[in-house]
């Protein structure tokens, strides 16, 4: 009995060695990155992962010589998008094919707007109307933040896209800008006209949002970010799955292709990055 015991001790000690679960992060993480290194699956070499912010402040932007070096000696580099649109197909993508971007909202709501673009824009209504009448509902509130920001920021995709040049890497990427714009054309009207009254009702309240996400940007807590998006609420978080989740899970089978045989540098938005769903821990399932 007891011989039968040990034999059964030592076979489970076994089934226990060879199986070995995947090893996926505890939520929240326990350490704070923006960098992390892809390895494991049988990839042959390493590629690296790294979250940024679209629109950030040229204090907050971290680019360290040691990051320049991976990037410049990697065989691919990965981003959202690859490369920045020529200026004629990003006018197609962001005008509007019929109606007016006023279309959307209801007078008082216009009213509001024509106020807050000549606060915020300084454009009075004939300019604002002239200039804007044809343009997609979010592709105004963007327009909006990069002129009060104009000057003062930097740009992750043109730096990586200027190492990539200067170094003969090629570049890829995870989808189309016809898939990023189709996340906003498949929203209702409602939706898209709420998007733009939510930075039009507290314009003050969006540029301190920015600056809360930024302060957590530069400590490179990645759940933290990830956390602050859903406090904040509003559309992207109410439309989650199709803002972040789904595209995380449509980018892992792209990622794990092009990893099999090169190394990548692949750069996508910190928000990304961390979450239940994001696309370290995406990738820790796969047995990354």
């Amino acid at each position: 009995m007891k011989k039968t015991s040990k034999i059964f001790i030592i076979l489970i000690g076994l089934i226990c060695l060879s199986y070995t679960p995947t090893d996926v992060s505890p939520y929240p993480f326990q350490k704070s990155s923006l960098l992390w290194k892809i390895e494991g699956n049988g990839i042959p070499k390493g590629s690296y992962l790294f979250g940024t912010m679209h629109l950030i402040e040229k204090e907050y932007f971290l680019f360290p010589e040691k990051l320049e070096k991976i990037v410049s000696k990697s065989d691919l580099l990965v981003m959202e998008l690859a490369g920045l649109p020529n200026q004629s197909e990003a006018m197609k993508m962001v005008t509007l094919k019929e109606g007016s971007f006023f279309d959307y909202f209801s007078k008082p709501q216009t009213d509001s707007i024509l106020i807050w673009a000549k606060q915020e824009m300084n454009m009075d209504e004939t300019v604002f109307r002239s200039s804007m009448s044809k343009m997609k509902p979010m592709v105004v509130v963007q327009m909006a933040t990069q002129l009060q920001f104009m000057g003062k920021t930097e740009s992750y995709e043109m730096k990586l896209q200027q190492l990539a040049n200067a170094n003969k890497i090629k570049v890829n990427g995870l989808e189309t800008i016809q898939e990023q714009m189709s996340i906003f054309d498949n929203l209702s009207k409602e939706e898209q006209a709420e998007m733009v009254m939510e930075g039009v009702r507290k314009p003050t309240e969006s540029k301190n949002i920015l600056k809360k996400m930024q302060g957590v940007y530069v400590r490179q807590n990645i759940d933290s970010l990830y956390m602050l998006v859903q406090e904040e609420g509003g559309i992207i978080e109410a439309k989650q799955t199709d803002f972040l989740d789904g595209r995380n899970k449509n980018w892992i089978p792209k990622i794990s292709k092009l990893v099999q045989d090169k190394k990548c540098f692949i750069v996508v938005g910190a928000g990304h990055l961390g979450g239940p769903n994001g696309v370290i821990r995406l990738l820790q399932k796969e047995g990354y």
